[in-house]
């Protein structure tokens, strides 16, 4: 439905993009055709420039002129509806659950989300649970295309509902759920498959990692600002798939979002999260990490990324140490002098002990000492003392292996 007197707008733009993407057949009805100010080729002319080539204009989208104040055109109207729909030999029930696709989708600062919804079939009523992408939600308010509040509409029927936390997407499908339970089922089932999808913005090939990751934010700002820096974090061994970036306080519905999605994260910029959010987080095993400077909460993740790529451990040999006395052993404490035999000692390489072939003891080098004063490493023929964390049997005339690791991706 496009104004003839304004030209075409926005959000009808959208609308139609979105029955583009789809795959879903249109037309064009010119309203206010009996306006002064209208101008049925000029809009056509809108229209093309927009890839969208009605009848007359080289295209065979049909297009109506209507006056729905006066009735003209409207009989054409409804006809061509029918026609339109033989062709496509469309067949709908008004007895099934209402399904269909979003055609618009926006947030009123007064009345919150409001979401037009083309019904393809089946029926749609005042309560239902509606699921449609990452979001769902029970209707609250149902308006028809004349903007009168009713309980139910059926398939055909363009209608508004409020009721929806978040917009859903724009061209996405939605369908009526048997109730909650089910449509948050259906929520994570399409959350699953976004990021399996062989269609996802950001291919991911066999072997990589993808984590799953919800952000949110004070202000549009940062949460845009945040959005640019995480893209860039994406390698060739691991992809940050984005299941919701959004304003506010992390939430129920965030935890219940990256619920089912192994190693989802939600990160918090200068946001506060709930406590029954972050009871489901313990729950479902998402770990959760706030911070209120955007560089410390950048640092954190990729950190966290990194621990989660699996690494191939070199061994690199650096030096052995004869063991002269036991000082103290204490729990997973040991203190201990002894003799450079090969190589160097260095404090955080790491240790261990053999007999024969079997390994009898292991640890870190915590601290190395040399005339009581504390130095990083120690040369073959000098003697010092060390303390360590330490597993297993360590005494006197021991050799210790002394050791580093490389850590690479596999």
């Amino acid at each position: 439905m496009v104004a003839a007197d304004e030209g075409i707008k926005p959000q009808g733009l959208e609308a139609i993009n979105a029955a583009k993407s789809a795959g879903i057949p249109f037309l064009v009805a010119l309203n206010k055709i009996d306006m002064p100010e209208a101008d049925a080729n000029r809009v056509k002319g809108e229209l093309a420039e927009n890839d969208v080539l009605v009848e007359g204009w080289g295209g065979n989208v049909p297009v109506v002129e209507i006056s729905a104040k006066t009735g003209a055109g409207v009989l054409e109207l409804l006809d061509l509806i029918l026609l339109a729909s033989e062709m496509e030999e469309l067949t709908a029930s008004p007895h099934d659950p209402g399904s269909g696709v979003v055609i618009e989708s926006h947030r009123d600062r007064k009345r919150g989300v409001v979401s037009t919804l083309l019904i393809k079939n089946g029926t749609v009523r005042k309560g239902d649970w509606l699921q449609s992408g990452s979001e769902c939600a029970a209707i609250r308010i149902m308006e028809n295309s004349e903007g009168k509040v009713v309980e139910s509409a059926s398939f055909s029927s363009p209608v508004q509902v409020l009721g929806f936390s978040l917009p859903p997407a724009v061209g996405d499908t939605f369908q009526v759920c048997a109730n909650k339970k089910q449509a948050q089922e259906e929520v994570r089932q399409s959350i699953i498959s976004s990021v399996v999808s062989a269609k996802d913005e950001t291919p991911v090939q066999e072997g990589v990692i993808v984590v799953p990751l919800i952000i949110k934010a004070d202000v549009a700002g940062s949460r845009e600002a945040l959005e640019g820096e995480i893209a860039k974090l994406n390698n060739g061994s691991l992809v940050i798939k984005i299941l919701r970036s959004d304003i506010g306080d992390i939430a129920d519905d965030d935890a219940k979002t990256a619920s089912g999605l192994p190693g989802s994260i939600i990160v918090g910029f200068k946001v506060k999260v709930s406590s029954s959010a972050e009871t489901l987080a313990e729950r479902y095993g998402i770990t959760i990490h706030l911070a209120d400077i955007i560089y410390d909460l950048l640092d954190w993740l990729r950190a966290e990324l990194d621990r989660r790529i699996p690494k191939e451990h070199t061994r690199i040999e650096i030096g052995a140490l004869q063991v002269l006395k036991v000082f103290k052993k204490e729990g997973k404490s040991v203190v201990f002098g002894g003799k450079v035999v090969r190589g160097v000692v260095k404090k955080g390489a790491l240790f261990e002990i053999k007999q024969g072939e079997e390994i009898v003891g292991n640890g870190t080098i915590t601290n190395v000492q040399q005339r009581k004063m504390d130095v990083k490493e120690v040369s073959m023929g000098s003697e010092c003392g060390l303390a360590a964390t330490f597993s297993g049997k360590i005494s006197a005339s021991n050799v210790i292996d002394v050791f580093e690791e490389d850590e690479t991706p596999e």
